[in-house]
C-alpha cells in the first residue's frame, strides 16, 4: 500500500507544477511565489486541524468514504501537476511542491478529513492495513 501512496503523491505533486507553469510564466518572480501558495479566488482556504492519532487504528464508515474520494481526487490532483512539475524550471520546483503540499491538505480537507493530509496518511499507513477495518473500507467502495 506504501507503494500506491508514493505514485498517488508523486503524481499529485506532478499535476501541481502543470497547474501553477502557466500562471507563474505571466507573473514577476514576487508575484510567482505568492500565486503558488494561494488557492483560486472562488475557494477559499479550508482550516486543516492538527492531527492526533487515535488511540485505537479503527475507522468510521465515514472516515473511510472520505478517505476513498480523497484517494482519487489526489490521484487527479497528480496528474494534473505531472505535467507542470516536469516543464518548470528548477529553480521554480521547490515552491511548486510547496504550493502542491498546501493543494494536497486543502483537498483532504475539503472531503472531510479535517486532518489535511496528515490524516490520510495515517489511515494509509495504519488505519488501511488493520485487519478491523477491512469490511469497514470494503463498504465505503475501497477496492484494492
Amino acid at each position: 500500500m506504501s507503494k500506491r501512496s508514493l505514485v498517488i503523491s508523486l503524481l499529485a505533486a506532478a499535476s501541481f507544477f502543470v497547474a501553477c507553469g502557466d500562471v507563474q510564466q505571466e507573473q514577476s518572480a514576487a508575484a510567482k511565489q505568492a500565486a503558488a501558495v494561494q488557492a483560486p479566488e472562488n475557494s477559499p482556504i479550508v482550516e486543516v486541524k492538527p492531527f492526533t492519532a487515535p488511540a485505537q487504528p479503527v475507522v468510521t464508515l465515514e472516515q473511510a468514504k472520505r478517505y476513498v474520494k480523497a484517494s482519487a481526487g489526489l490521484v487527479e490532483l497528480g496528474v494534473v501537476w505531472t505535467t507542470k512539475i516536469d516543464q518548470a524550471p528548477d529553480a521554480e520546483k521547490v515552491q511548486m511542491l510547496e504550493a502542491y503540499n498546501v493543494a494536497r491538505d486543502q483537498l483532504c480537507a475539503r472531503v472531510g478529513l479535517t486532518g489535511g493530509i496528515a490524516e490520510y496518511n495515517w489511515i494509509t499507513a495504519v488505519a488501511l492495513p488493520n485487519k478491523d477495518n477491512k469490511a469497514t473500507f470494503e463498504a465505503a467502495g475501497l477496492k484494492k
